[in-house]
C-alpha cells in the first residue's frame, strides 16, 4: 500500500494546517485555491525575475572605435551569467600589480585575480572594491580569451596592462571588474 502521508504536496499541508477541510465551505477552500495560486505566482515571477536580472544572456555592442585595443562586436561574447553585470564603459585600460591569483580556474573557467592598481586607474573602483577585495580591481579572463595572442596569463606580483569592459557584477558582490579582460600584457 502507497504511503500516503509521503504524497502529500506542501499546499496541501497548508490546507491542514488552515483547518478547512471537505467539510468547510466551497468560499474557504475557493479563498485556499487563490492563496495557492498567488503564492505559486509569486515564487514563479521571482525566479523569472532573478534569471532575468543576473543570469540570462545579454548582447552589449562595443560602443568605442579602437579595434586594437577594443573588442568589436559583442562584449560579452563568451561570458557566463552576463545579464549579472552593469556595463560602466564597453573598453577600459588599467594598470597595475597582480594580487591573488590562483593556480586553478573559477567554477566558469575564468582565471580570476585581483589588481592592485596605479593611481591613475583608482577611479575605477567603487566602494565594494575597497571593502571586499583590498581596494583592488578584479579581473577575469574568460576561456575564450585564455589562448589568444594578446592575452599572457599573469602570476601574483607581476605588473601588467589589461584592456577589457569594465563592468559591476551585481550578483558577485557589487564590485567593479574588467570582465572579460581581453588584452593582459606583462609588463618589464
Amino acid at each position: 500500500m502507497i504511503n500516503q502521508v509521503a504524497l502529500r504536496i506542501p499546499i496541501i499541508d497548508l490546507v491542514i494546517y488552515c483547518g478547512l477541510n471537505s467539510e468547510q465551505s466551497g468560499l474557504k477552500r475557493k479563498s485556499v485555491g487563490i492563496i495557492a495560486f498567488a503564492v505559486a505566482a509569486v515564487i514563479i515571477g521571482g525566479g523569472v525575475f532573478f534569471y532575468v536580472k543576473y543570469l540570462a544572456p545579454q548582447t552589449v555592442m562595443q560602443t568605442n572605435p579602437d579595434s586594437t585595443n577594443c573588442r568589436q562586436g559583442n562584449i560579452f561574447d563568451g561570458v557566463d551569467r552576463q545579464a549579472r553585470f552593469t556595463v560602466l564603459s564597453t573598453c577600459e585600460m588599467a594598470v597595475g600589480t597582480v594580487y591573488d591569483m590562483k593556480s586553478t580556474k573559477e567554477n566558469d573557467g575564468d582565471y580570476q585575480f585581483n589588481l592592485d592598481v596605479d593611481q591613475p586607474y583608482k577611479k575605477l573602483l567603487n566602494d565594494q572594491n575597497n571593502a571586499k577585495v583590498n581596494g583592488r580591481l578584479v579581473i577575469e579572463i574568460i576561456p575564450k580569451d585564455q589562448t589568444i595572442s594578446t592575452v599572457q596569463i599573469p602570476k601574483n606580483g607581476d605588473r601588467i596592462e589589461v584592456h577589457g569592459a569594465w563592468v559591476t557584477d551585481n550578483l558577485a558582490g557589487g564590485w567593479n571588474e574588467i570582465h572579460p579582460a581581453w588584452i593582459v600584457k606583462i609588463l618589464k
